[in-house]
Formats: structure tokens, sequence, C-alpha cells
């Protein structure tokens, strides 16, 4: 477009605006700012609106509609809220993150890394899935995080230092896979997110919620070549100000590849299917933390 530069300083400059005064207030004052900002979304998005609803009645049709609309409606508050969280958070160095962090599984991140293949640290877009990333570079080793560059480039400069300030790198989306391997030869971590939909070319259709959902299918097939084993990793706002960041038992490939080319197929739905599950399992134990407003479906 022949206005976006104009338009990404404009929005670079209201971003600014929102960032010093989040850093002006206390880091709950923040997320509670965060929670009115999701509050006013849920007031004026309507069309994001009917999505997460959509979502939220085919992931739960057992549930009645005025709790579909209270989940629905406390996933755009909790949205809010981990963004403001993620730059509200910047004032604290590595200490002082530390200190609010409480960690639950680490032992599973610890006996997957000594298994000597490198790891995939999966995730999700659920609850702070920002600084979850956090505790991996500052108590195990520096993670590659694959991530999709933001359209604005002020924006995205931001982001990356946020993303990388405690060690972490990031993976440029487009043609991560090569990215990845490299990271995995080297017994390396990597850093993904699997729970929206993927585009087609490597995609394949994996059951999510009992529906089927268009789920990428590179983690894995690099976990087959590599014998990389999958942490689930989870992160979540305290009502302290503090983070609870929970890592789930890793999901191991299978000792050996199929020697067709169905077997591997096969093999790699499989694979899919346990990882897709264990998002699921986590967004069960606390839906409204999931971004239910993403077109995760193809209706």
């Amino acid at each position: 477009m022949k206005d976006a530069p104009v338009r990404h300083r404009i929005e670079y400059a209201a971003y600014r605006v929102v960032k010093g005064l989040l850093r002006a207030l206390p880091h709950t004052g923040a997320r509670k700012l965060g929670r009115g900002l999701g509050a006013l979304a849920w007031a004026v998005l309507g069309r994001r609106r009917r999505v997460a609803l959509d979502n939220l009645r085919l992931a739960f049709p057992e549930l009645p509609e005025a709790q579909v609309e209270g989940l629905a409606a406390e996933s755009l508050r909790l949205l809010g809220e981990s963004f403001c969280d993620a730059l509200s958070a910047e004032r604290f160095d590595a200490v002082e993150f530390c200190r609010r962090l409480t960690l639950e599984g680490f032992e599973h991140l610890q006996a997957a890394d000594a298994h000597g293949h490198g790891v995939f640290v999966m995730s999700a877009h659920l609850g702070m899935w920002e600084a979850a990333a956090h505790p991996v570079g500052l108590y195990q080793r520096p993670m590659d995080v694959v991530g999709r560059p933001l359209d604005n480039p002020y924006l995205d400069r931001d982001l990356t230092r946020l993303r990388t300030r405690f060690g972490n790198r990031v993976i440029l989306k487009r043609g991560a896979a090569r990215g990845m391997m490299r990271v995995l030869k080297r017994h390396g971590l990597v850093g993904i997110l699997i729970d929206q939909r993927a585009q087609p070319g490597d995609a394949i259709d994996v059951d999510f919620f009992g529906h089927p959902a268009r789920t990428s299918s590179v983690v894995a097939r690099l976990a087959l070549r590599t014998g990389a084993p999958v942490v689930p990793l989870f992160g979540y706002g305290e009502p302290d100000g503090r983070y609870r960041v929970v890592f789930r038992e890793p999901i191991y490939p299978p000792q050996t590849s199929a020697d067709t080319e169905e077997g591997v197929e096969e093999q790699v739905h499989a694979l899919t299917a346990r990882y897709l599950a264990a998002v699921e399992e986590e967004i069960r134990r606390r839906p409204a933390q999931w971004m239910w407003l993403h077109r995760r479906w193809q209706r």
C-alpha cells in the first residue's frame, strides 16, 4: 500500500503511547488495563466476537449459551491482559522476572534435553504465552522461537527485542523448517506454537475438540527425522502479578520410522494428533485462556 509507511508510523506512535502508559502503572495495574481493553474489544469487534462464540459452541456443544458467552467475553479480557503484560514486563530484569516465576514440571524439559536429539518446546496462544518462553532461556538454555514477523516493521522490531531479551532467538516462520532442522542437528531447542490453522502445503487434518482442524505436520516430520521429543509448555498470570509456567510430560516420536511412504504419513498423522491432544487437554483445563477469536476450524 502506498500509505503503508505513514500508517506504520502512526501505529507505532500509538503503541508507544500505550506502552508509556503501561510503564507508568504498577504491573498489576497494567494487567487490569489490559482486561479493560479486552472488554472494549468484546463490545466493538462484532465479527471476531461471532467467531469466538461459534468456536466455543463447536468445542463445547454441551455448554449453555450463557456460559459460552461468558467464556468468550473472558477470553477477550484475558487476551488484553496478556498483551499488556508482555509490554509492562519489559521493566523487569532477569533477576526480578525469575523472582516472579513459579515453575511446574521443569524436570520434563531437563529430561527431554538430556535425550540428546534436540527438543521442540511446544505451546499455544493460551494464557501468557510470550512470558512462558522466557524461563527456557533463563533456566535451561536459549531456544530458537519460530514466529511470523509483524506487517509493521517498527512494531516487529520491538516485539523481537522483547522476545529475545533473555537469550532466546527468533526463526522467521517463512521457510522455518530449514532453520528448525539446523537447530535440531546441533541438539538445540526450538519453540513453536501449533494451535492455529496451518496454510496449505504442510497441513494435515487432525481432530481438535472432535472436529477436523488443518494443522502443520512439520513438527512431526522433523521429530521423526531427528528423534526430537516435544515438551508442551504453557504460562499463566497469577493474581499478584506473578507467573506460573507449566511444562508437561515429553512426547517422544517412535524409535523407528516406517519403511513406506504410507507408513510414514500414518506416523506423521498419529504424532501430530498427540501434539494437538496435549494442547486440547490444556485448553480444557482453562478454556477462557485460549484465543477463541481465531478461525481454527474451516466451516
